[in-house]
């Protein structure tokens, strides 16, 4: 486990170096933060428009996904750029509280299953900047909750299967084929300057 962590910082160095040599860091610390700011505030205006949770563990699950969702913007948008654990730890934040307000919302359940796209966004930086255990952990939670949507906007909210894998479809190939492009790409790059 020593040389897995050794070498996920060592992945996480050179992708700041990186960035660092191409003027881009500030550039993709606030498009962090942009997206992650506009997670907040959609579960914003769920609540504004009545969209919001009716009983009161899902709303305060629904609240308690909104305020990091706008923590976690603050510190990406004002903050310094993380340590790797710092942002493995928002990575796993921002998927348990995607998931988890899409749970509680009281969307229909079309709009429901398509708010997990918001996984892909996350992907994007996993992708880039983490190893593969990490990149595996981010992949596997992701398809499996939004699988887990998809059966149950079928099973409990009787959306038709067919509407359900065309929404399902896209976005878990998203989630997994965008994070691992960049994955590979990443590692490429890094290959042929080393």
């Amino acid at each position: 486990m020593t040389s897995a962590v050794a070498s996920s910082e060592e992945h996480y160095e050179w992708g700041l170096d990186l960035m660092s040599s191409l003027a881009v860091t500030g550039i993709v610390q606030k498009v962090i933060a942009l997206a992650t700011l506009s997670m907040a505030v959609i579960v914003t205006l769920e609540m504004a428009f009545g969209y919001g949770a009716r009983t009161p563990i899902p709303t305060a699950v629904q609240w308690t996904s909104m305020i990091a969702a706008y923590v976690m913007g603050a510190f990406w948008m004002f903050g310094r750029w993380p340590t790797l654990g710092q942002a493995f730890a928002f990575v796993v934040i921002a998927d348990i509280a995607i998931v988890s307000a899409t749970l509680v919302a009281d969307f229909p359940p079309e709009i429901t299953l398509g708010k997990t796209a918001f996984l892909i966004e996350i992907g994007m930086f996993v992708g880039f900047f983490f190893e593969r255990w990490m990149l595996g952990f981010h992949i596997v939670f992701c398809i499996a909750a939004t699988t887990f949507i998809a059966a149950y906007v079928v099973v409990i909210e009787d959306v038709a299967v067919l509407m359900a894998f065309v929404v399902w479809s896209p976005v878990v190939v998203s989630i997994g084929g965008f994070a691992l492009l960049l994955h590979f790409a990443a590692r490429s790059m890094r290959l042929e300057f080393e």
